[in-house]
């Protein structure tokens, strides 16, 4: 063989290295990617699990809230009833003396 024919075949054989390397590191960001896009998609549906007893969580305690309010409101109520019946009283005892 000449120097040309033996210079090209190591050229080539170098090549095939090479493609061979890239190839290999291909597959390995292939399957690097697919455990990526996997953990994104657990990462996605924790955070929607998150989100939504999140949710009920403020919908339990907003309505909690309400019934509070309402529950003081009707203390109010009633105080100011048994303070006008009290006035009542007061005015009842200062025309019976």
């Amino acid at each position: 063989m000449t120097k040309r024919a033996v210079k090209a075949e190591n050229s080539l054989s170098k090549l095939k290295q090479e493609i061979q390397q890239l190839q290999n590191q291909l597959e390995a960001y292939k399957s690097e990617n697919e455990q990526l896009r996997a953990g994104e998609t657990a990462a996605l549906t924790t955070m929607r699990h998150n989100a939504q007893v999140a949710s009920e969580y403020l919908n339990k305690t907003a309505k909690d809230a309400e019934t509070s309010i309402k529950q003081l409101l009707t203390g109010r109520e009633t105080l100011c009833l048994v303070s006008q019946l009290l006035s009542s009283v007061d005015k009842i005892t200062d025309t019976d003396w």
